[in-house]
């Protein structure tokens, strides 16, 4: 089996190394079955000296090649042109990212069972506190849970996929595909959901991992900063979201709800509180034609996908506002539920009590009913505590949740507290919410963080 691995790398010599060492060190050989091409994107870095060190250790497997800068692209579209026609497949690496020493031995075997054109590793985040870094699964590893297994996004349409990296393709379905070059963000989702669309399936490997890098104290990625340029609104919206809805409905005769997931997963992120750059880089004629076309997409995903997502209510809501009212955009909260709805957040910390919150998701400025929520534990009932919010919380400068509705309820545990069960009780009845189990939730998540390190050492 013969792997293509493609790396743009951009400024990038702070890891650039160790991106290139995770390819070499693979257990499958490095020297027998892999090529890598390093896209040098304009560095004006020391990674550029970096990467011919490494052509010049390993000039069988190893090629670099030079471009003024242009963006990733541009950077993978050359990479893809000069892969070797021997090539069975594609992969692409980030220039800080690195890839389990396990990554190309089981996707080789996974290719021995099943005849894909293209496989997809678990992916995990490896952010960097300085001396303290953490390792966390990306929300989307729910679909590794049944092992290593091949998706039709006709049958599970919930099993999504947009990022390149980690990502590898038949090196001869990928020569049909390319880079949109005009594009400097989601260029990757386009080809990978174009090239679904047209292959309807693909591997996942579970006993794998893409360990994406994140700064956490630099935050300069391409991802943070796209949304300070105005080609990150409208023309996204216009070349990636609507390319899908066009190609789907060409292919399938629908939007399929593979596409509809897809988008209301993705568009979610306009929303989040990372994009506080709406008001500042676009006018408000520019605002209006961004929300309107917006609204036209959104009505093709349709109110029960975006009611599905995984996301907090107010984003969910804001989503809704706009399906429903266009421009100006008017804020509506959904109707309130009976029981609140809430979210649970539980802090663990070493020589502290454990802390368990309910985050309230909806806009209340009284429980329902005159209610309250209850911890019980085994040595009787308490009310939690409830605060109320302090600022306000705004949308794109958009009021979202008041100050003084209620925000969370907060229990602090004693030491000799193992489990807590909260209940709303009011006047005529007690609900279950939720069940804690502080020691089943603080060892599983030790044990998590465990496997989780020794799996990436």
């Amino acid at each position: 089996m013969k792997f293509a691995i493609i790396m743009p790398f951009y400024n990038a010599e702070k890891r650039l190394g160790l991106s290139i060492d995770s390819i070499i060190k693979q257990s499958y050989s490095f020297l027998k079955h892999v090529e890598v091409l390093l896209i040098n994107d304009g560095s004006t870095d020391n990674s550029g000296t970096i990467a011919k060190r490494y052509e010049e250790k390993y000039p069988d497997n190893i090629r670099v090649f030079e471009m003024p800068n242009g963006g990733p692209a541009k950077a993978r579209n050359i990479g893809i042109h000069n892969v070797q026609e021997n090539t069975d497949f594609v992969g692409f690496l980030d220039a800080d990212d690195i890839l389990s020493s396990n990554m190309l031995g089981n996707i080789a075997a996974f290719l021995e069972q099943s005849d894909v054109s293209m496989l997809v590793p678990a992916f995990y985040y490896l952010d960097d506190f300085g001396e303290k870094q953490k390792i966390s699964p990306h929300k989307l590893n729910y679909r590794f849970m049944q092992g290593n297994r091949v998706v039709n996004i006709e049958e599970e349409p919930l099993a999504i996929h947009f990022y390149i990296g980690g990502t590898f393709l038949r090196y001869e379905s990928l020569k049909e595909f390319s880079f949109d070059e005009t594009l400097h963000f989601g260029e990757d989702q386009l080809l990978i959901t174009q090239f679904l669309l047209e292959n309807h399936t693909y591997g996942l490997i579970a006993d794998a991992g893409y360990y994406y890098y994140r700064d956490m104290k630099g935050k300069n990625s391409l991802v943070s900063s796209s949304w300070k340029k105005p080609e990150r609104y409208t023309p996204f919206l216009q070349k990636v979201y609507q390319t899908y809805l066009v190609t789907s409905k060409e292919k399938f005769g629908i939007v399929i709800p593979y596409v509809k997931n897809l988008i209301a997963y993705h568009a979610k992120l306009f929303f989040y509180k990372e994009n506080v750059y709406f008001n500042e880089v676009l006018s408000e004629a520019e605002q209006k034609v961004f929300v309107l076309e917006l609204q036209q997409i959104l009505k093709e995903v349709e109110t029960s996908t975006i009611l599905a997502l995984d996301t907090p209510l107010v984003v969910k809501e804001m989503m809704l506002s706009i399906v429903q009212n266009g421009w100006p955009v008017q804020f509506e909260t959904l109707p309130l539920k009976g029981i609140p709805l809430v979210s649970i957040k539980e802090n663990y910390k070493i020589g502290k009590p454990a802390v368990i919150e309910l985050i309230f998701e909806e806009q209340l400025n009284t429980l329902p009913n005159a209610g309250q929520i209850v911890a019980v534990t085994r040595f009787g009932e308490s009310s939690a505590k409830i605060v109320t919010r302090k600022t306000e919380q705004k949308i794109w400068d958009i009021i979202v949740r008041k100050t003084g509705a209620i925000e969370r309820a907060v229990f602090k545990l004693k030491p000799y507290q193992s489990k807590v069960h909260f209940f709303f009780k009011d006047d005529t009845k007690k609900t279950s919410i939720v069940e804690v189990h502080v020691m089943k939730s603080l060892l599983g998540k030790v044990k998590r963080n465990i496997k989780l390190k020794r799996d990436l050492k």
